[in-house]
Formats: C-alpha cells, sequence, structure tokens
C-alpha cells in the first residue's frame, strides 16, 4: 500500500525534475539570448540521450526485484559500471562531432550532471524498495531546486553559461553526498563486497531496458537534432519552447508510474493478472484525462503565457503547441507500456519496438523538417511517438494473452 507521504513527496520531487529543463531553458534565453540557449538546449538534449547508458533501465529492474534477488550494492556498483562508460563515451562523442569550446564544456558540464542524477537514481529505488518512495522525491526536491537556484546565481552575477553548468553540477554533487548517502547509512552500511557475478547478470538483464531507454531518448530528440542540422538556433529555442506545455504530462506520468513500479512486481509476482492490467488501463486513463486539460489550457493560455515567460513571440505556434501535447500523451503511455513489457520480463520485445521507432523517427524528422519547418518538426514528433506506443501495445496484449501464469519477475 503506498502511503500518502509517498504520493506527494514523489509528486513534488517528479515536479521540480519536469521543470528542470522548461526552467533552465528560461533562465538561459533570458539572461544568454536564444543563440547561446539554442546551444544549451542542443547540449541538454544530448546528454539526456547518453544519459539512457548512465540510466541503463537499472532502477526498473531493481524496484521490481521485489523478491531480492541482489543486493543494493550490486545495484550500486552495476550502476558505477555504466556512469563510468557513459563519460567516456560521452567525451569521445563530444570530440569527434567538433564542438566549440563552449558548447563542449555546457555538454560535459551536463553530462557529469546527469551521472549524478543516476547514482542517487540507484539509491532512491532503494528507498522505494524499503516503502520510503517520499525520501526520493525527497532528494529530487532538494537537489534539483537548490542546483536550479546557484545555476540562475550563477549565471545572473558572471553572464558566464559554462561557469553556471559548473556551479550546477557541484551544487548537485554535494546534495547528493548530503542527502542520499547520509540517509542510506540510517538503514544500513554500504558493505563493497564485489560479486562479479551478480554484477554481469543484472548488466546483461538490463541490456534490452538500456537500449530501449536509449532509444527513446533519440525517438523524443529526434526532432531536435533535425532542427539542428536544418534548422537554427533560434529556431531551436522556439521549438523547445512551445514543446514546453508537454512537461506537465511527463510531470503527471512520473507521480503515476513511479509508485506503481513496486506494485506491479507485487501484482505479477502473486499471479493477479487481471489487476496488472487494470492498473495499466487506469494510468492510461489519467493521462488521457491530463492529456486533455493541458490542451484546454495550451487553446486558452499557452502562447500568451510562454509569450511573456521566455519573452518571445509565439502567437505563430498556438496548433503546433497543442499538437505537442498530443505526442507528449503517447510518449507517456509508451512508458508505461515499458514499464509493463519490463515488469513481465519482455524487455526484448520492448527493444524491437523501439529500433523500429528510431528508423521511424531518423528518417521522418529529418524530411518533415527539411520540407515543413516548424509543422514538420511537430508531425514527425507525433508520428513516431504514435508508432512507438501502437507496437508496445501490441507486443503487450500479445504476451499477456499468450501466458497464462506469470512467471517470478526475480527471476
Amino acid at each position: 500500500m503506498i502511503r500518502k507521504s509517498e504520493i506527494i513527496w514523489n509528486t513534488l520531487g517528479s515536479f521540480v525534475e519536469s521543470l528542470l529543463n522548461a526552467v533552465l531553458l528560461m533562465f538561459c534565453t533570458r539572461l544568454n539570448g536564444t543563440e547561446i540557449a539554442g546551444m544549451f538546449s542542443i547540449s541538454f538534449a544530448t546528454a539526456t540521450i547518453l544519459n539512457a547508458i548512465g540510466d541503463f533501465g537499472i532502477r526498473i529492474y531493481q524496484v521490481t526485484d521485489t523478491k531480492r534477488k541482489y543486493r543494493f550494492e550490486d545495484y550500486l556498483l552495476s550502476r558505477a559500471v555504466v556512469v563510468t562508460l557513459m563519460t567516456i563515451i560521452g567525451i569521445i562523442f563530444i570530440i569527434a562531432t567538433g564542438y566549440t569550446s563552449e558548447k563542449l564544456w555546457i555538454c560535459v558540464s551536463l553530462i557529469l550532471f546527469k551521472v549524478i542524477d543516476d547514482l542517487s537514481e540507484t539509491y532512491q529505488g532503494e528507498f522505494q524498495l524499503r516503502n520510503r518512495l517520499d525520501l526520493g522525491g525527497k532528494s529530487m526536491v532538494i537537489r534539483v531546486s537548490t542546483s536550479l537556484l546557484m545555476f540562475f546565481v550563477a549565471d545572473m552575477i558572471t553572464k558566464n553559461i559554462i561557469i553556471s553548468c559548473i556551479t550546477l553540477v557541484i551544487t548537485n554533487l554535494i546534495l547528493f553526498i548530503l542527502w542520499d548517502i547520509r540517509i542510506f547509512r540510517k538503514f544500513e552500511k554500504v558493505q563493497f563486497y564485489y560479486n562479479k557475478s551478480n554484477i554481469k547478470t543484472i548488466l546483461k538483464e538490463c541490456i534490452p531496458l538500456a537500449i530501449s531507454t536509449g532509444l527513446s531518448l533519440y525517438i523524443i530528440n529526434a526532432t531536435k537534432y533535425a532542427i539542428d542540422n536544418f534548422g537554427d538556433y533560434t529556431m531551436q529555442t522556439y521549438f523547445n519552447v512551445i514543446y514546453m506545455p508537454t512537461f506537465v504530462i511527463n510531470l503527471v506520468s512520473a507521480f503515476v508510474i513511479k509508485p506503481f513500479l513496486k506494485p506491479f512486481g507485487d501484482l505479477w509476482n502473486n499471479k493477479e493478472k487481471v489487476k496488472f492490467i487494470k492498473s495499466i488501463l487506469v494510468i492510461i486513463a489519467i493521462l488521457a484525462g491530463a492529456t486533455l486539460c493541458i490542451d484546454l489550457a495550451c487553446l486558452l493560455l499557452g502562447v500568451p503565457i510562454l509569450s511573456f515567460i521566455y519573452g518571445i513571440d509565439l502567437s505563430p505556434y498556438k496548433l503546433e503547441m497543442i499538437l505537442l501535447v498530443v505526442s507528449g500523451f503517447f510518449y507517456a503511455a509508451s512508458t508505461v507500456m515499458l514499464y509493463a513489457l519490463s515488469t513481465i520480463r519482455e524487455q526484448k520485445l520492448a527493444t524491437i519496438s523501439y529500433v523500429i521507432t528510431a528508423v521511424i523517427a531518423l528518417v521522418v524528422s529529418n524530411v518533415c523538417v527539411n520540407k515543413f519547418g516548424m509543422m514538420g518538426a511537430v508531425l514527425s514528433n507525433m508520428i513516431t511517438t504514435i508508432s512507438l506506443f501502437v507496437l508496445l501495445t501490441i507486443f503487450l496484449i500479445y504476451k499477456l494473452y499468450n501466458n497464462s501464469e506469470p512467471e517470478n519477475v526475480a527471476k
């Protein structure tokens, strides 16, 4: 049973986490101009995609391991392996891409920021397994809100985006140590007994999830890369601003889906397939209702409010904003299907869906942006998210109705 405090703090944590990109971009646009903001935006997208390696699907696997097959230390050391790999690959990618020195330092800083987030995720997963999801929510609130504040202060004083990004990283690291690590010690002392077999097994089992997560991030950011290829930094900024209302969908999905990770595992372990399916449908219904409300708000208030906040004229893009919210629904609903397939340990089917959709995204985004500009960017985003949702849903229905008995999720 999920306690009220867990729901409240998870909601608050998900809220500030969902705000992160939007608020950082707002600060950047206001204080540094659209050119630097566009550079920051694409660097953030790059760090987010690379974060799929650091994420590796470990949180999903960890929290649905309700039988406690592996220890916390196994998960933490597995995470240490992947964040190290993420950092190395990120640096190689940045050098190979030929980023300017300014863009390079922005991107490296944001990658390191994500590394700290990934390490924190492992602690939050353990808190959730101990029925203390509220501690993970508090961690997100404290780290993200304080990091944002320090970024703003640094940018106000220095007007230097690199110094501001470095400040963001240092603040996040200090708070991770002072909160996550310190709080966990109250539960137990971490003993780093290196079990190579367990770490190898965890990473092997999570590979399909890692691929799916990485491709999902590419899918949602493919449009931004197409704009980087065929547009300019100003167009990049405008697209990211009208994309902002979808953060509310991400927020709703985060505080609805994340608490269900452990119950998903419990229901499947206890062979309660009907309740498992009903839980999925309830989450989808909540997301659909939230989408309708957000689109209505965008229709009435979206353009004037965002135009005021970011100091740019968004009046030509009302329809595009509304369509992007719909696209956000399908992306959030796809995440529900990914978690469901992961819970029943059918990660490979999810990976197939993401591979197919990534190919669609690569082709459609470049063609649409090149030919139709901003509307093409929006339409390509919709096509890819709908494709992903349909594929994942088909696979999930197939497995649920062809497997009469749930298997142990911790196997």
